[in-house]
């Protein structure tokens, strides 16, 4: 009765443990959805506001795409205008070239006028002076300009320079003449310098702009690549699935890599098709059984045939081995029936040769032990003699000791004064060579047995050494 309460115990105590666990499997299962949907929730924010700021600022780089794509066409239609009047002012300047030319063609200095034409002197006034302060910001600008292209000085057409007889008239349309063309050359210069000005201006805008586009480009690459792995997490749902622990046949890693095209399914559709799969199991296990037992049998019987194979053999060879045996006289012998007196011999001999040992083993060990009973014998000599010396020193050291007492006595009766420590001393002394005396007499006496001990080891007599010994045991 006890057995089987304890054997309830023991089960019951397995089912609340395994409803514990399912229990617990059920708690951490339910955590772990919370936990991914959290996590979940988490992410998708975080994306949107991702998303909101990439927004902003591709509209904002849009825009500013916009107005540098704007300011960029501006540029260049205001370059193509400034070159139109840049290109009339150049045929102005050609044109006054000809007029001056035409003016010049007969007359036989031509050469000379065209070298005074040509000259341009500055004067040191206008390549130095200073810009006047102006409260107008653009006259600072515009008197800048001019600093930069100073005009050349006037040619005087009535001087040394001008050849002679040359008429006033022709002297002053030459004057004119040069004085437009200096003015055009002027011209000339400050629309290059402009249209530089507006070609630099538009090289910056084309940076801008291509600095513009890159960025647009790369926040739109952001923004949709957020919206793709949001639209990847919406389908990419996190499942947990309740696997039975040792039923896990496919690997995971591979599983999961390959699910991309997954579809859900209804579990009894699963479970249909389980029992399925395992009724055909089962019966290619069977059929896969009954061929292992069948090809058991067939090797069993075709080991069988080979061993009476083998066995067949070994009797062929032993009667070929019988058939073809050299009859000697031993065998004979022994097929008479004498080998039970040729086995009695070698008993009788085996059995004297173990005597033998037997004999020479027990002389060995009484030569042991006798080897034994000696060396145990020496050690105890050796060990009374070692005691009888060390008493014999310590005795020495006694007297050793009274003999530096006796020449300190000795020293101090010497060096002593009065009569009465003298005859003290005296009687100390006395005294202890009495002692000294008796000493010495004691160890004549030992001394005396000591060699009566050593004539009787020249003469043993073997009950007087064995009383000797016990005596001193």
């Amino acid at each position: 009765d006890m057995q089987l309460l304890i054997t309830e115990f023991h089960m019951r105590l397995a089912d609340l443990s395994d409803h514990k666990l399912a229990v617990q499997r059920t708690v951490d299962s339910a955590e772990l959805e919370v936990v991914l949907l959290l996590q979940a929730i988490v992410r998708d924010e975080d994306r949107e506001i991702k998303i909101r700021e990439l927004t902003r600022l591709a509209d904002t780089a849009h825009l500013d795409l916009d107005a540098a794509s704007a300011a960029v066409a501006a540029q260049r239609d205001e370059i193509d205008e400034f070159r139109l009047t840049y290109e009339h002012v150049l045929t102005e300047d050609k044109t006054t070239d000809k007029a001056f030319r035409k003016e010049i063609a007969d007359n036989p200095v031509m050469d000379e006028l065209m070298k005074l034409y040509k000259r341009r002197t500055f004067s040191q006034e206008s390549l130095s002076s200073e810009l006047r302060i102006s409260l107008d910001p653009f006259a600072a600008l515009e008197a800048a300009k001019e600093h930069a292209f100073p005009r050349p000085e006037a040619v005087d057409w009535v001087g040394p320079e001008v050849p002679e007889g040359m008429n006033p008239y022709l002297a002053e349309s030459l004057h004119e003449l040069r004085e437009r063309k200096i003015d055009s050359e002027l011209l000339v210069k400050r629309k290059a310098a402009e249209l530089m000005e507006l070609n630099s201006r538009l090289q910056e805008l084309l940076a801008l702009h291509k600095d513009g586009l890159e960025e647009c480009d790369t926040l739109n690459d952001a923004l949709h690549k957020l919206q793709d792995e949001g639209a990847m997490d919406a389908y990419n749902l996190v499942m947990l699935l309740d696997v039975k622990q040792g039923s896990v046949e496919v690997d995971m890693e591979q599983m999961l890599d390959d699910a991309f095209d997954a579809v859900m399914m209804q579990v009894s559709q699963i479970s249909h098709l389980n029992s399925l799969i395992e009724g055909l199991g089962t019966e290619k296990v069977d059929m896969m059984t009954e061929t292992k037992i069948f090809r058991n049998k067939i090797h069993g019987i075709t080991w069988h045939n080979e061993m009476l194979d083998f066995k067949a053999l070994e009797v062929t060879e032993n009667i070929k081995y019988v058939q073809l045996l050299w009859v000697t006289k031993d065998l004979q012998s022994v097929i008479k029936g004498g080998a039970d007196d040729r086995k009695q011999k070698q008993i009788h001999t085996l059995e004297k040769q173990m005597e033998h040992g037997q004999h020479l083993h027990e002389l060995k060990v009484q030569d042991m032990k006798s080897r034994l009973f000696r060396a145990h014998k020496h050690i105890r000599e050796k060990e009374l003699e070692n005691n009888k010396l060390t008493e014999y020193v310590q005795d020495l050291a006694v007297s050793v000791a009274q003999r530096e007492k006796i020449m300190r006595v000795r020293r101090s009766e010497e060096e002593s004064t009065d009569d009465r420590e003298y005859k003290m001393q005296e009687v100390v002394w006395r005294r202890l060579v009495l002692e000294e005396a008796r000493q010495q007499s004691e160890d004549i006496a030992i001394l005396k047995a000591e060699v009566d001990r050593l004539r009787q080891r020249t003469f043993p007599s073997f009950a007087k050494n064995y009383n000797t010994q016990h005596s001193l045991r």
